[in-house]
Formats: structure tokens, sequence, C-alpha cells
């Protein structure tokens, strides 16, 4: 499958979707921060080996407590009173196991899953600047992420609703796929349940995404959104897309016709 170019140090999430980002880093286990600004809102992912393995945000949305307020977890007069008690030397999530309102197997929950939904926001942004820092850095968190990259890949993707940038991502109905060679190493720890499952081991020859569909038990969306994971992650190729030689020869000739009518 190949390993992919590490993305520019710096860049715009526009000109190299973050899929494909977080993807080139894990199969150059890659060491370091990922961090991508949209407007005033900054979110920061720390990688190991290829591993995301914690995250961070500047937003109060992505902050623990209202986190547990929205998944009602916590009322609002708990939220209140323990952010009160907050102070240097005292987080909430402390507070909260003090107050008997979490048990310290909750907090650990409650943090891995604040770190996952940082992560995956990061997937539905079209527009923001990212950055790399090369190096492992210090950090103080003793709760981090086990989850494979490939399947907070393929999870980050279904979290995407837009339409028109899945589809741009698959290629529409005539696009052609197959299934890649070692693609059983990738998924061996994904989870992939069995409709996700079928459809990647039905693509054992060249197949339309309008036949995939058709064959699917899942719906045409969701066949969409697996075939964009499953291609960033490299379990299966696009057959139709041209090469870059075959876009230059196009070019060529494009000017080859124009300067013979000019004649």
């Amino acid at each position: 499958m190949g390993i992919r170019d590490l993305p520019n140090p710096e860049g715009g999430i526009d000109e190299r979707d973050f899929p494909d980002i977080v993807h080139a880093l894990h199969e150059n286990r890659w060491t370091g921060s990922l961090s991508v600004t949209q407007n005033d809102v900054s979110k920061s992912v720390l990688v190991e080996e290829g591993r995301l393995v914690f995250a961070s945000s500047t937003s109060v949305d992505d902050r623990l407590g209202e986190l547990l307020v929205r998944t009602a977890r916590l009322t609002t007069r708990q939220f209140h009173d323990a952010g009160n008690l907050v102070g240097p030397g005292r987080r909430l999530g402390a507070v909260l196991v003090e107050q008997g309102l979490l048990t310290p197997k909750e907090l650990v929950q409650a943090v891995i899953e604040q770190t996952q939904e940082i992560i995956y926001s990061l997937f539905e942004w079209t527009t923001g600047r990212y950055r790399l820092r090369d190096g492992r850095e210090s950090s103080t968190e003793a709760i981090t992420l086990k989850m494979s990259t490939p399947a907070i890949i393929m999870e980050g993707i279904r979290r995407i609703s837009a339409w028109s940038r899945i589809d741009r991502a698959v290629g529409g109905l005539s696009a052609r796929y197959v299934r890649a060679d070692g693609y059983e190493d990738t998924i061996a720890n994904m989870g992939l349940s069995l409709e996700k499952l079928s459809l990647l081991t039905s693509l054992n020859g060249n197949r339309s995404v309008e036949d995939i569909c058709a064959d699917s038990t899942l719906s045409d969306f969701e066949v969409y959104r697996c075939l964009w994971a499953f291609r960033v992650i490299g379990v299966v190729r696009r057959l139709d897309e041209p090469r870059p030689f075959d876009a230059m020869m196009e070019d060529e000739g494009l000017g080859m016709l124009l300067a013979g009518e000019e004649q």
C-alpha cells in the first residue's frame, strides 16, 4: 500500500484533507503535535509513532464539564457548583470524583470520550490552517487513547454529513474500486461491523460504486462514507483516477490543438 509523503509542516486543510493528513502521519509512524486553527479556535493532537493519543481544544464547547452536561451525566447545578471549586492544582475531574459525582473509572472514560470528540470534530473542518511540530512533547496527561488510527479515521469520516464533500471524495457512481492487497493486516484491530466487512470482502474485482451500492445492505450514503474511509486507510484503491502523467499529456494535447488553430 506504500508510504504516503508527510504533509508540509504548515498548510491549509482545504489543500490536504484532514483524514489524509492523519493517515500519512500514521503510515510514517510520525511523532509530534498536529495543531489546526480555524478562526479563533485551535485544536491540538498529540501523535506518538502514528497513533493519536491525546487532544486539546481552546473551544469552550470541547471542555470536559460541557461534555458531561451535554450527555446528561451532570446537571447544570452540579456543573456550576463543581466549577466554583476549580482552582490552581484542582481540575474539574478531580473535584467531581471528590464529590462522588463520578467514579475514577467514569472520569477516565469521560476524558477518553472528550479526546475522541475533539479529534472527530476536526474531520468535519474544511477550512483552517494546520501545523506539524516534530518531536515528542512532554505531557502531564495520564489518560491517553488506545484506538488504532485506521479505526479513528473510519469513525471520523462516519461523522461527516456533507454530501457534496463525500461524493467528491468517492468520485460518484461511475468511479471504480478494487480491494487492495494486504488489507487484512490493516483491519485486524478495527472492529468493523459485519456489513462493512462484507462490503470490503466483496471488492475482489474491478467494481463501480453503483454496483457496490446495489449489493450492499448498507444505505448508499453509508457505502460512500465507507469507501472514502477505506480508500484513505489504503484497503481499497480507486482505479479510474487519471495519473498525473495522463493529465499532463491531455494538457499538452490541448496545447498542440490550440497552437494548430492559431496557425
